[in-house]
């Protein structure tokens, strides 16, 4: 979409456009209102960066992320560095507070500054905004953590034996049946995949097995919602209780539950989550997970999107567009005697 395509519809000269957009020039007020409507409803996304670089790269990546504070992050942005500094590009880092409004936001404010490429956490399964800048912007573009099928570019763990191999862990070492702290699995694929490898391992596990029984959904994927599902849970099924949760910010929530109510780990309540974030193998009781290569995740994030910028290679096929990356499980003392 360009400002000559505006100018046809409205019929008014180029020019016209570029003056309204730009809050200049001499057109009546009703004009300009008319064009900036026209501009919004064809999707017109102004690109800044092209605009004062007539075209040229501008050497950076934009991310968005959900928090700023999720630890997550911290080996994933050194990996995402160890890819693009030695090709000199750098990044600009946003945060969507986990908002689809905020996430669209933040996915064209970047595109309008000129990046290269982006990368996404995205907060739903909605892609409208993504459509707009991997398939009409045709800016290269990578989703980390949660793939939309083979649609984009992906770089996500593998989540569904990451869940199996914690629910047997957690089944085995301990003897007793198994709940699952889920989050908004129909918004986000990757808790999909976490909830459906617990639900297929208890099923093959525990003939009793119910889901609507043994799962409970966390609102976010945050310690003070795992607080929250941990009280609702001790309303409903007896100790001791073995607990498999879907993220470790999510499982931190229900250790400061079993810490605050002095419940014992993991005699009362093993725990086990799921990301390997810092410092938990620092708390009183170190916390059991599976572990994400995170520095890794950042530095394929980078590799896919310098891939897209090659035009001298091939697109990416359906096969190399969504990378897996293997877990495995770290054994601690929140589920390990």
């Amino acid at each position: 979409m360009t400002v000559k395509d505006i100018a046809k519809v409205v019929g008014v000269s180029a020019t016209a456009v570029s003056m309204a957009l730009n809050n200049n020039g001499s057109l009546t007020q009703a004009m300009r209102d008319e064009i900036k409507r026209v501009a919004k409803e064809l999707g017109y996304v102004p690109n800044t960066g092209a605009r004062f670089l007539r075209g040229t790269s501008t050497r950076s990546f934009g991310v968005v992320i959900n928090y700023f504070n999720n630890p997550f992050f911290h080996d994933f942005f050194i990996g995402l560095e160890d890819a693009i500094n030695p090709r000199d590009f750098s990044y600009w880092a946003t945060q969507s507070w986990d908002n689809l409004l905020t996430e669209q936001q933040q996915v064209r404010k970047l595109t309008q500054m000129g990046v290269d490429g982006l990368i996404v956490l995205p907060c739903s399964k909605e892609t409208e905004h993504l459509d707009e800048v991997y398939q009409q912007l045709n800016i290269p573009l990578v989703l980390i953590s949660h793939s939309i099928g083979d649609r984009f570019p992906a770089v996500v763990a593998d989540n569904h034996a990451g869940a199996k191999l914690a629910t047997q862990h957690l089944f085995d070492e301990l003897k007793r049946p198994v709940i699952h702290i889920a989050g908004p699995i129909g918004a986000k694929s990757g808790v999909e995949q976490r909830y459906n490898g617990f639900c297929e391992t208890m099923a093959m596990l525990d003939q009793q097995f119910s889901a609507e029984n043994s799962v409970f959904f966390a609102k976010e994927l945050r310690a003070k919602a795992g607080y929250d599902v941990m009280c609702e849970i001790m309303q409903r099924i007896p100790l001791p209780v073995s607990i498999f949760v879907v993220n470790d910010e999510t499982a931190l929530g229900v250790f400061d539950y079993c810490m605050t109510h002095n419940l014992r780990m993991p005699e009362d309540v093993a725990l086990v989550g799921f990301s390997n974030i810092d410092l938990l193998d620092t708390l009183k009781i170190p916390l059991s997970t599976i572990n994400i290569p995170k520095r890794e995740m950042g530095q394929c994030a980078a590799e896919l999107l310098f891939a897209q910028l090659d035009k001298k290679k091939p697109p990416l096929s359906a096969a190399d567009k969504v990378r897996v990356l293997p877990v495995s499980l770290i054994k601690r003392g929140s589920s390990h005697s």
